[in-house]
């Protein structure tokens, strides 16, 4: 098997098949990946776009080419020295009717042999023992009376339920009863024969009785602690794997199951017997979870796996990017613009007040029945507590609660869970009424503490129950109200709020930075490391362009009031004054540096953006009510900027801005590279990212990739001090990734099991160096982190000049080669002068031989 030195990951999709991607094996190869890292490749719904609604997990893709495609793939990647990793989705799949086990559920219900494999409460109440399906566009009184169902008969003679989304099946009992053309009252009687209940899609998130994915309706999660649904959905990638196809796995929201802990030792034991029939050595091939991480949470250290897929790396190396000081400054124009008070912590503890009084109503309602039925089996005072008090403070828990979960089961709680549940009770129980403090105490002992040996095993299996249920539901409410919501409506500075980060902290200080990396060197070499993903709020580099305003407060703060005052006489004041501020950092972070114009496309996109950021953020409008007359007023204001001649002073001023912001963005995008390529771990690269990546929000983050461009960015013979100056068109990142891949091609070793020593600097503001060694191997990496007062004229990624002054750093004693300039180096002094050492680049990597 091909060794883990970096990965690649593609969005598989009709338009870029198993076939596309085998075309760029040459590409990927000659860059110095080492793995394809592929998006879902199960059955999904017909016309995905990403393959997370998974239809089939037992069967390949027919719409990426199938299996056979999918081997050819991965013989020629084999041929190129390369494997492949597969995205899986243990965790739900889609309602479908054309997901064969969903649809057996619906024609047999209970009955049915997959009833089980999906978390479905058949006695929830006002269901009358039925799987409320929230598919309709209108009341099911009005469907049927609109004839907007009907019956059809297919070639065989079976009657199917026809909506205009598609057809359902009908219970065999009432199949000779299902006609074409059947009166709506006839209608309404075989309907109210099945095991289903059609209903209004707006009813979904309060009486929707089965559990989902977020607030999906579209995606049912699955029982994946039951041993059959596990071999089922597990079939494929095992045997891909026991048969050379497949090296690793990547497991979607881990913390959608029920039990992530029990779920990671049994596909741990049954990969390495995949493993095994390669003659692999047991923890050889990858297992990665996508685990979002709270600022201090660590990835639980009995988890069998690899790590993470680097959402964590993600947030340290743009923490450490950005000035913590200036993010503060940045926080109080916030407030004052738009006359909020509020921290990111209250904005955010509001958006979960909402989603879970809306959006994740019915999953609230189920545990607060739960919590009932709990107290009601431990007798005594909690008897009297009543579901109205229990809602309360399970609410207050759940509002205050630090983490996306814990990970409690029927075992004693974790020091970490432990604390992070007292955290939640102490945060909720501040200024809380007494009978709510009360009920608070209750559900804390229930959760974390141990039961009596002698306790009633019916009050074990609800305690254990609850502790479940909880969790299932922290998780979801943390992704809908923190990444779905209050990113979009608390912007002080739009790099911190992405997948992964915490917009209340500011930045990382580099020592912090050295004590993850060395860490996670320590606890997960295999770790993934990712600076863009397919689920980024905004590209890398548009980040990174945003992380340079940390640095230049004030100066930013004098801009964006040049921009309100041109934009005020352009109809400016129908936005709400958030929205413009989000717009204004949008469009200097996305804006082609040097595009004079508005570039071709690029105003659908920003488009596109806008109108999910108002839905999303739900306070002017929203994807449930849209507010038309907002949205209109807010796309024509957006139009008006990049078209109206009266709007030529704010597209100077924006373009002026982003001219001298975007080079000193495009240095700290270098730096974030470099780290990425050599702190401890696996770099993945998210397609199309060598070039400068300014992508916005998913869709616009899965465009297609210009694979002819990045071929010839390997040819470019252009010298590093050149490429700094002429850095626009991207392949100064392109030749600083290759050199980089290809050094980690040349030393494996160095990079699987180097330490990490940072180097000491008497610049710690503006420079950080670090060292990795491994048997006589070693590199040194000295990035620039730090900014210079204010932006340069005619700047360029190159720095500016007297930017080191005086610094130095501590460089190990010896000859090294510098790996972009090719010149030699021969440190015999403990200190070296940066001018000297690193010149005018932002990035200097050195390898002693």
């Amino acid at each position: 098997m091909v060794p883990f030195r970096a990965t690649a990951r593609v969005q598989l999709h009709a338009g870029f098949t198993f076939e596309a991607a085998q075309a760029q094996l040459g590409y990927y190869a000659d860059l110095g990946i080492s793995h394809l890292y592929l998006s879902p490749i199960a059955s999904a719904v017909a016309g995905s776009s990403h393959g997370y609604d998974v239809i089939d997990p037992a069967t390949v893709n027919p719409a990426l080419g199938g299996e056979p495609a999918l081997i050819r793939l991965a013989e020629q990647a084999r041929r190129h020295g390369m494997g492949l990793i597969v995205d899986i989705v243990p965790n739900h799949v889609a309602a479908h009717p054309s997901n064969p086990y969903w649809a057996d559920v619906l024609t047999h219900g209970q009955a049915s042999r997959y009833a089980a494999w999906f978390d479905i409460d058949w006695n929830a109440p006002g269901r009358d023992g039925k799987l409320w399906l929230p598919v309709l566009d209108r009341p099911l009184a009005a469907a049927l009376a609109d004839g907007v169902l009907k019956v059809e008969r297919d070639a065989h003679g079976t009657a199917w339920l026809v909506l205009p989304e598609g057809r359902y099946p009908l219970a065999p009992e009432t199949q000779a009863d299902a006609t074409p053309g059947m009166p709506a009252r006839a209608l309404a009687a075989v309907l109210a024969r099945q095991a289903y209940r059609l209903a209004w899609w707006r009813s979904g998130d309060a009486q929707v009785n089965y559990r989902r994915f977020f607030t999906i309706s579209a995606l049912a999660a699955l029982q994946m602690e039951r041993t059959e649904v596990f071999t089922a959905v597990h079939a494929l990638p095992l045997r891909l794997a026991a048969d050379g196809v497949i090296d690793g796995v990547r497991v979607d929201h881990v913390d959608g199951l029920r039990d992530p802990t029990r779920y990671l030792r049994t596909l741990r034991t049954a990969l390495d017997a995949a493993g095994a029939a390669r003659q692999l050595a047991p923890g050889t091939l990858g297992l990665w979870v996508e685990k979002i991480r709270g600022p201090d949470e660590q990835l639980p250290a009995h988890w069998p796996c690899d790590g993470s897929t680097g959402y964590d790396a993600m947030d340290q190396v743009g923490g450490l990017l950005h000035d913590i000081a200036g993010g503060a400054k940045l926080a109080a124009q916030w407030r004052q613009a738009t006359a909020d008070p509020r921290d990111v912590g209250q904005v955010e503890r509001q958006a979960r007040v909402e989603v879970l009084a809306s959006g994740l109503k019915a999953e609230f309602d189920a545990l607060v029945a739960l919590l009932a039925k709990v107290a009601d089996e431990a007798g005594g005072p909690a008897a009297d507590l009543g579901t109205s008090l229990l809602g309360t403070a399970a609410a207050r828990l759940l509002i205050h609660f630090p983490v996306y979960r814990s990970y409690l089961d029927d075992e004693a709680a974790t020091a970490a869970d432990r604390g992070r549940w007292q955290q939640a009770a102490q945060a909720a129980c501040a200024s809380a009424d007494p009978a709510v403090t009360t009920a608070i105490q209750h559900i804390l002992g229930w959760v974390l503490a141990p039961l009596a040996v002698d306790a009633p095993p019916t009050l074990r299996a609800a305690c254990l129950r609850l502790r479940q249920q909880v969790q299932l539901l922290s998780a979801p409410l943390t992704a809908k109200a923190v990444e779905d919501c209050s990113f979009y409506r608390y912007a002080a500075q739009l790099s911190r709020n992405e997948v992964g980060s915490d917009p209340a902290v500011l930045g990382l200080p580099v020592a912090d930075f050295h004590a993850r990396a060395a860490e996670r060197g320590r606890s997960h070499p295999r770790a993934l490391l990712a600076t863009a993903t397919h689920d980024h709020k905004r590209g890398e580099d548009a980040r990174m362009r945003l992380a340079v305003v940390s640095h230049w407060p004030e100066w930013w703060h004098t801009h964006v009031r040049r921009f309100e005052r041109l934009a005020a006489p352009l109809g400016a004041a129908a936005m709400h004054p958030a929205d413009r501020l989000m717009l204004w950092q949008t469009l200097v972070s996305a804006w082609p540096a040097e595009a004079e114009l508005v570039p071709d496309g690029f105003a659908q996109r920003v488009a596109e953006w806008q109108r999910k950021a108002l839905r999303e953020g739900g306070l002017r409008s929203s994807w449930r009510d849209p507010d038309a007359a907002y949205e209109h007023a807010a796309s024509t204001l957006l139009d008006t900027v990049f078209s109206a001649p009266a709007a030529q002073p704010l597209r100077q001023a924006l373009c002026a801005t982003v001219t001298r912001l975007a080079p000193a963005g495009a240095r700290l995008s270098l730096v974030q590279a470099a780290l990425r390529l050599t702190i401890p771990g696996v770099p993945d690269l998210y397609q199309g990212t060598e070039g400068w990546d300014l992508s916005l929000v998913d869709p616009d983050n899965r465009r297609p990739v210009d694979y002819t461009t990045r071929r010839a960015w390997l040819d470019e013979t252009r010298r590093w001090p050149q490429l700094l100056v002429a850095w626009h068109d991207g392949a100064v990142k392109a030749r600083l990734l290759h050199a980089l891949l290809q050094v980690r091609r040349a030393m494996p070793a160095l990079f699987a099991h180097g330490d990490y020593q940072p180097l000491p600097t008497t610049a710690p503001d503006r420079v950080l160096a670090l060292c990795r060694q491994h048997q006589g191997q070693r590199l040194v990496l000295v990035v620039a982190i730090g900014m210079s007062a204010g932006p340069a004229t005619h700047a360029t990624a190159a720095l500016p000049a007297r930017f080191w002054g005086g610094a130095r750093v501590s460089v190990p004693p010896g000859r090294y080669r510098n790996v972009l300039t090719g010149q030699t180096v021969d440190s015999q002094t403990a200190s070296v002068p940066l001018r000297v050492l690193s010149a005018d680049s932002p990035v200097t990597l050195l390898i002693h031989y």
